[in-house]
């Protein structure tokens, strides 16, 4: 096993199994201190680096790496990438049939592997609890370590387990990963993980290829315009947020009429629909994908050239890591939020759907209960109705039934139609995240910060992030958000303009009322009508030097759409 000092070996295993010639960042000081059995928490933006610093560990130390990460869909792509170096990885899941599984842990008690994926929920699993004494674990990783508490942004109830998870397997050495993690959930991510005398890595935003802007908007129905706007000002692949469905199907229409044909990925397609999407973008060299949050947590491309965000996010934790997506090649991209002050309203409410309070926690348990027998004939959607769930966005429901689960109080699920209650609920043993006040209020907190950071335009967008993360702000201006520099200067410099359909398309097709036109580059105005189509199209623009209208033919003078 090497010492830390042994940096010949680790610079040897870094260029022969993963190809590289340095170390990026802090990737050595985290690498020496994982290798030397050291418990390490280390924070990093998207795209950094942060894999390497448990997994060119397993390449040198002799026994398995565990891995604990909750992304499923990532989990393939992450072992065929380490196969194809030559590293032994594989990972264990629910999507593995139980042969598999079990062929999968049988190899790695035989210590042909030198990498393990599994999720948190797996620790649960029979299959893994047989499996686990024979496992040499010499070194533990948690990737997405917020998901731990229940201060950030994503919180998961088996997350919170993973102290007690760690102890069972002989409490090997930790090193916890994230890209995003405010002070207070650092600390909480140490203590849950009974990390000690942790060595503690914290880096900024260190994105310069990153420009960060937020755009007020004062009416809903500005939001469309703005995002076509944008998709059509930015060549190359990219991903429109929007927390609500209809959103994005109102910018896929008004895309397409403009001669850009987009992905559209939310929860109401298939899980087969969604696989083709994904691996549509994935392959893509100009696609862009209009999509709930849920997707990106199993993306893994390089070229992504902008991310827009149509509503407001919960937390600055979840658009920084969401932003974060972006220009992972190293090349400019361009990360805008729209801010409509009455999308607060929305995130509000996901905020209370997601903090049930014990009382409803308790009538989820008894209403299961009184079901008796009838359990194995019941769907979700029965429970759902029967405590009286009108919206499809209130989540409440669901995390009651992962905390049962995580609990062991049922086993199976609806899903596999053999959800069954395995014992009866002590009310005194739900944790005390379950109805807190104290939660509710601080994710109240954190879409108040979200709310100043989208509405404030007059800091540097890194120094307000960096105070957020409790991170040393930059020392002068970044050079690279909207109160640095003028935006569509930055963009013109970075980005190319996306090349629409046809030229035709371009001047005739996309035009809608609302757009602000300057006509033969110098009469600037609003278009308040479109008249005819196609080759026939006609503009209705009302000056605003003098509010008189006009009607333009774009065929015949030259018409340049402004963008906000």
């Amino acid at each position: 096993m090497p010492t830390p000092h042994d940096l010949p070996t680790l610079e040897n295993a870094l260029r022969s199994r993963f190809g590289l010639c340095d170390f990026r960042g802090p990737q050595r000081e985290v690498i020496e201190a994982v290798v030397a059995g050291r418990d390490v928490l280390l924070t990093m933006p998207t795209g950094a680096g942060k894999s390497l610093c448990y997994q060119l560990p397993a390449v040198v130390l002799d026994g398995l790496v565990l891995v604990v990460s909750p992304l499923i869909a990532l989990m393939q792509d992450q072992v065929d990438a380490l196969r194809k170096k030559g590293i032994r990885a594989a990972f264990v899941n629910s999507s593995l049939d139980a042969s598999e599984r079990r062929a999968r842990l049988e190899a790695a008690a035989r210590g042909e592997l030198e990498l393990l994926y599994i999720t948190p929920e797996r620790f649960r699993a029979a299959d893994f609890a047989d499996f686990a004494p024979r496992l040499r674990i010499v070194r533990m990783a948690v990737d997405e370590a917020h998901c731990v508490s229940q201060w950030g942004h994503d919180f998961r109830p088996d997350y919170s387990r993973l102290g007690e998870y760690r102890a069972r397997i002989g409490s090997p050495p930790v090193i916890a990963l994230t890209a995003t993690a405010t002070p207070k959930v650092a600390a909480d991510i140490v203590a849950s993980l009974a990390l000690r005398d942790p060595l503690v890595v914290r880096t900024g935003i260190e994105r310069p290829e990153l420009f960060f802007a937020a755009t007020r908007v004062d009416l809903a129905e500005e939001k469309v315009p703005l995002l076509a706007g944008r998709v059509r000002a930015i060549d190359g692949p990219g991903i429109v947020y929007s927390s609500l469905i209809r959103d994005l199907e109102d910018l896929h229409i008004e895309l397409k009429r403009s001669g850009i044909d987009t992905l559209v990925y939310h929860g109401k397609l298939s899980p087969q629909e969604r696989r083709a999407m994904q691996a549509r973008f994935l392959a893509s060299e100009r696609d862009v994908v209009l999509a709930t949050n849920a997707f990106g947590m199993g993306v893994d491309k390089e070229d992504i050239r902008f991310v827009l965000h149509a509503q407001v996010p919960r937390t600055l934790e979840a658009w920084t890591q969401e932003v974060g997506r972006a220009g992972r090649d190293g090349k400019p991209a361009w990360c805008e939020l729209l801010y409509f002050e009455e999308d607060l309203a929305i995130q509000q409410g996901f905020i209370e759907w997601a903090n049930p309070s014990r009382e409803y926690m308790l009538l989820v348990y008894e209403t299961l209960r009184g079901w008796g027998e009838r359990i194995a004939t019941k769907e979700l959607d029965d429970l759902r109705d029967e405590l009286l769930v009108k919206n499809r966005a209130d989540n409440r429901v669901s995390i009651c039934l992962k905390w049962l689960e995580v609990l062991q109080v049922t086993t199976g699920s609806f899903e596999t139609h053999d959800l069954a209650l395995a014992r009866e609920l002590d009310p005194a043993e739900l944790p005390e995240s379950v109805g807190s006040v104290d939660k509710r209020r601080a994710d109240l907190e954190g879409l108040l910060a979200m709310a100043r950071f989208a509405g404030g335009s007059e800091e540097c967008r890194r120094a307000t992030i960096a105070r957020h993360f409790g991170l040393d702000a930059p020392s002068a201006p970044c050079g690279a958000c909207d109160a640095c520099t003028p935006a569509l200067a930055w963009r013109a410099g970075h980005l190319a303009p996306r090349a629409s359909a046809s030229v035709l398309a371009e001047r005739t097709e996309c035009w809608q009322r609302g757009d602000w036109v300057r006509i033969n580059r110098r009469h600037l105005g609003q278009v308040v009508k479109v008249e005819g189509e196609g080759r026939r199209v006609r503009l209705v623009v009302e000056s605003a030097s003098d509010m008189q209208r006009r009607t333009i033919d774009p065929r015949r003078e030259r018409v340049e759409r402004v963008e906000r």
